[in-house]
């Protein structure tokens, strides 16, 4: 890593720490795998935020409190700094606080995570057990350990009264140590099936959550850049925030799901991992696409007649995704059969530096 993260590269490009003045960070496959972090990821987030970049952690994990995801982070080794914590159930609560009286009552249903952001703007969040005769105006779904049946049936019974519905997140599916697990959004496509209501999600893909987060930061659009491991949260959110976004391989999404990501799911830039972020990167979607010598329109990487991408060596694969895009745009075929891209996904691409 460089000393100067904000000094020009060799090549005279600026590394994205030096191109933006805040951050929405994801964490899980970003900053940490569970309990481990990520190669890397703790020592550039030190390095940028001492450079002067703004940092709040974005997460639609909205089971825990903020203060509990910030002494995650600390355990791991991040240094105490500028940067702060935001939850899908924040982002709930802040939708809420806009519409409803101070003091309402709120059923509150998902980990403590929830009844905390709802208590957090002046809201009296309630369990579902605990509702007695008295009447909510809203319920918020979040995923936690100890949610029930009886719990859905009750957000179903609650909002068919009329009781506004708002959702934090409609991940189908929570990554944990040991494997895949249902998320919250299976938890809602249960309630849907005894409710004609819809809900109002604030998590990511939807704007809410990196609307507030980019409150935290104080920056604007074009000095914000995003940063996650899932084309359909991560990269859609932003997208639709009106963010540029850097998409990580060091979790969910491999290389051929950003070289076949439909257009509103692209990055603008892509990275091995969050040190990307101290590396020269070539900017992927958007306004201002560099086609210079030597980076995106070389021929280190190109699709051939025949639908096959190929990408030299030593190549930036970003690149390849140039490329890939290209091809697909404008209407040519290209392979995503096992071999062809089990292969480029062997190699290990480092941080990417072009």
């Amino acid at each position: 890593m460089t000393s100067s993260p904000r000094e020009p590269l060799r090549d005279g490009s600026l590394p994205l720490v030096a191109r933006y003045r805040g951050l929405v960070c994801d964490l899980d496959g970003v900053v940490y795998r569970g309990p481990e972090p990520v190669p890397g990821a703790i020592e550039t987030l030190d390095v940028a935020i001492a450079d002067g970049m703004r940092v709040v952690f974005a997460t639609n994990n909205a089971s825990r409190p903020p203060d509990a995801v910030g002494t995650h982070l600390a355990d791991l080794g991040l240094r105490p700094a500028q940067w702060s914590v935001v939850t899908s159930s924040q982002a709930a609560a802040a939708y809420l606080a806009d519409r409803v009286p101070r003091g309402a009552r709120v059923c509150a249903v998902g980990g403590p995570g929830v009844s905390a952001a709802l208590a957090e703007v002046g809201l009296r969040p309630v369990r579902a057990a605990e509702l007695g005769d008295q009447p909510v105006v809203a319920v918020v779904q979040g995923l936690g350990v100890d949610v029930t049946g009886d719990d859905l049936a009750e957000v179903a019974h609650l909002v068919d009264a009329g009781a506004e519905w708002v959702v934090t997140n409609q991940d189908m599916m929570l990554p944990t140590a040991r494997g895949p697990a249902p998320g919250n959004g299976a938890l809602v496509a249960a309630v849907r099936t005894a409710t004609s209501a819809t809900p109002h999600v604030v998590g990511k893909p939807h704007r809410p959550l990196y609307d507030l987060a980019r409150s935290r930061l104080g920056t604007a659009l074009s000095d914000t850049l995003a940063c996650g491991d899932r084309l359909d949260t991560d990269i859609a959110g932003a997208i639709e925030a009106g963010l540029d976004s850097l998409l990580v391989l060091s979790g969910a999404a491999r290389l051929r799901d950003v070289a076949f990501a439909p257009s509103d799911q692209r990055p603008t830039y892509l990275a091995a991992d969050l040190r990307g972020l101290l590396a020269p990167a070539q900017r992927l979607a958007g306004p201002g696409v560099a086609q210079r010598p030597g980076s995106l329109a070389a021929p280190a990487a190109e699709v051939s007649a025949l639908g096959v991408p190929r990408l030299d060596p030593d190549a930036d694969p970003s690149a390849l995704v140039a490329a890939v895009w290209a091809a697909l745009d404008a209407g040519r075929p290209v392979s995503d059969a096992d071999e062809v891209w089990g292969a480029l996904e062997a190699r290990r691409f480092g941080t990417m530096v072009g």
